[in-house]
């Protein structure tokens, strides 16, 4: 199979829950969270649908961090304006609902209504590296998802 037999597929959509977010999963993928709730933590893979055209196009963005010198390849950035505007979260799960096919989350960060394009369950053997490298306008970046949530982010970015 090619990639020109393939097409992108919304799973689902990120919404508004009473305590954080909820991943909807449309009916017809909801048997797939099937013990995703075994795991505390997911993999978000979701569509930046209110990126524009003309951002997709853009290879190098004018210093988009603070702390940064000068302009950064759209490749060493998380940027949601992208060739192809595919977001990745990692979130901490609250509880599934495989019937309702919802998946609680505290936060995850998209837009309400960004569509869901897969679900993978968080791996520490395959998904986290205990060494990584940083460039020097990132060091004082937060070192896990965990002490993300007190990080000044909108200090980061220009």
């Amino acid at each position: 199979m090619t990639l020109r037999d393939r097409k992108i597929t919304y799973i689902g959509t990120v919404e508004q829950g009473a305590s954080g977010a909820e991943l909807r999963v449309t009916e017809a993928y909801r048997a797939g969270l099937r013990g995703l709730g075994a795991f505390s933590h997911a993999v978000i893979l979701w569509w930046a649908h209110e990126t524009e055209a003309a951002a997709q196009q853009t290879l190098v963005l004018p210093r988009p961090y603070t702390g940064s010198s000068g302009n950064v390849g759209v490749f060493a950035t998380r940027s949601e304006a992208r060739i192809n505007p595919i977001g990745l979260s990692v979130i901490e799960i609250a509880g599934v609902d495989e019937t309702a096919g919802i998946l609680h989350t505290y936060w995850i960060d998209t837009l309400l209504g960004t569509p869901l394009i897969d679900i993978k369950p968080y791996f520490p053997a395959s998904d986290r590296v205990e060494m990584a490298a940083m460039p020097d306008w990132a060091a004082g970046w937060p070192q896990s998802l965990e002490a993300s949530a007190d990080f000044d982010w909108e200090a980061a970015f220009k």
